[in-house]
C-alpha cells in the first residue's frame, strides 16, 4: 500500500457509509459474501462512484485476494503479450485491470492489500485495535469492518505526516549544507 491522503479519505467514506448502509435503494445491506458489498468491494464502489451492477465480478468465483492476484498477474501478461486477452467485467465490460489501475491511483497498488482489507488481517491495524480493546476483529461484521477502515485511515495520516516531517527535516538539511563558497580576488 502507498499511503495517499486520497486513500485515508476514501477509507473515511466508506466507513460513513458502511455504517450508515446508505449504497442506494437495492445495496441497504453490508454482506461479506458479496463481491460488490464487502470490505472491498464497497470500497471500490466508492473509489469509482459506481453501483453494485456496475462492479459485478461475478466472473471471478472467490476472494478479492484472487481476483487481485489474476487482474495483476494477467494485467503483467498482457503487457508482455499484447494478444493475451485479459478477462473482462460481465456488466460493465470493462477489463478487470482498469478497476486495480485505478485502485492503484489511490494507494492500492497490490494484491496484498485487497486480502489485508478483505480479511482485516494487517498485524499494524490489528495490534492498533487490540490497544483500544477490539481484541478479536471479525471480517464479516460491518462494525469491525468500520472501526478498521478507520484505524488504517487514522495510521495512513500518521504515515503522511511522518513523511512530510522527514522530507521538512531533509531540507532543512541540505540547506544547512549549502555553504556559500567564497571566492578570493588577487589585486595586481
Amino acid at each position: 500500500m502507498h499511503p495517499t491522503p486520497e486513500l485515508a479519505s476514501l477509507l473515511r467514506r466508506t466507513a460513513d457509509r458502511i455504517q450508515s448502509q446508505r449504497w442506494g435503494f437495492w445495496d441497504t445491506e453490508y454482506r461479506w459474501q458479496d463481491s460488490t458489498r464487502c470490505n472491498c468491494g464497497l470500497l471500490v464502489r466508492e473509489a469509482l462512484g459506481w453501483d453494485g451492477d456496475q462492479l459485478s465480478l461475478r466472473i471471478h468465483r472467490g476472494t478479492w485476494r484472487s481476483i487481485a492476484q489474476t487482474a495483476y498477474r494477467t494485467a503483467a501478461l498482457t503487457l508482455r503479450d499484447p494478444l493475451q486477452q485479459e478477462q473482462r467485467c460481465s456488466v460493465t465490460g470493462l477489463r478487470l485491470g482498469y478497476v486495480f489501475a485505478k485502485m492503484a491511483e489511490w494507494g492500492f497498488d497490490r494484491p496484498e492489500d485487497f486480502a489485508a482489507l478483505e480479511e482485516l488481517s494487517d498485524p499494524v491495524i490489528l495490534a492498533r485495535l487490540a490497544e483500544k480493546g477490539l481484541e478479536q476483529v471479525q471480517r464479516n461484521s460491518a462494525m469491525h469492518v468500520v472501526l478498521y477502515m478507520r484505524e488504517l485511515a487514522g495510521w495512513i495520516d500518521e504515515q503522511l505526516q511522518a513523511q512530510a516531517q522527514i522530507n521538512r527535516l531533509t531540507q532543512t538539511l541540505h540547506k544547512e549544507e549549502e555553504v556559500p563558497v567564497r571566492q578570493s580576488v588577487r589585486l595586481g
